[in-house]
């Protein structure tokens, strides 16, 4: 376990936060490599009952912090090391029970789904005000759950990869390239192409990375 002045990649502090202002009652431990966002949140929870008593700034070392056993996890949905929902996935595996609330910089189609199937009791935008981050909070840990209406239900149908979608995918998992993945399935690049832009649409995710996890989430892989 690091000390309370170690710190992770590009300074992100991983271990105790400094304490807030105000009543503590509700404690928090909030995983965001962001220094910006981190300073933001601990602005908004200042003089309310939540207190942040431990940060980390990617997932691996966010592991390390499980024995503070807080009331509530905040954890960032793009860490640089792993998506926060495959960190939540495995915490709920390890037996971690808390509730969670994962953030996110930008709306996302499906994404209350994804969070809910990985164990989320919550969503809160990096956009939304105090007052929004707050009463997320506060209702996650009243046990009611609270998801940003503002991420697009996803179809009762989408997210469903076809077969030559699911071959594809299953190549780029493979650490294949789009010509490698051409060269495999006897199409042409173009193609691939435009199946990684259905693939990326139907999983709600923007990068190859992210794809592979979030099928892996899912049991697609």
């Amino acid at each position: 376990m690091t000390d309370r002045n170690s710190r992770g990649p590009a300074g992100n502090q991983v271990g105790p936060a400094e304490n807030q202002v105000g009543p503590a009652e509700v404690n928090i431990v909030m995983v965001e490599d962001d220094a910006i966002v981190r300073s933001w949140i601990q602005l908004s929870l200042r003089r309310t009952e939540f207190r942040i008593v431990a940060e980390a700034g990617i997932a691996a070392d966010a592991r390390e912090l499980v024995h503070y056993l807080p009331d509530l996890w905040l954890i960032d949905y793009h860490l640089p090391d792993q998506l926060g929902t495959v960190l939540l996935r495995e915490l709920r595996q390890d037996g971690v029970t808390a509730p969670a609330v994962v953030v996110t910089a930008s709306v996302m189609h499906g994404f209350n789904e994804l969070v809910r199937q990985s164990g989320g009791q919550g969503t809160v935008l990096k956009t939304g005000s105090p007052s929004e981050v707050i009463g997320a909070l506060r209702a996650v840990v009243a046990g009611r759950p609270s998801f940003d209406v503002r991420h697009p239900t996803r179809a009762r149908r989408e997210g469903v990869l076809t077969p030559r979608e699911r071959e594809v995918l299953g190549l780029v998992g493979a650490g294949a390239t789009n010509a490698e993945i051409a060269e495999r399935l006897g199409i042409g690049s173009e193609t691939v192409k435009t199946l990684l832009a259905r693939i990326f649409v139907k999983l709600g995710v923007s990068r190859r990375a992210q794809a592979v996890a979030v099928a892996h989430e899912r049991g697609i892989l």
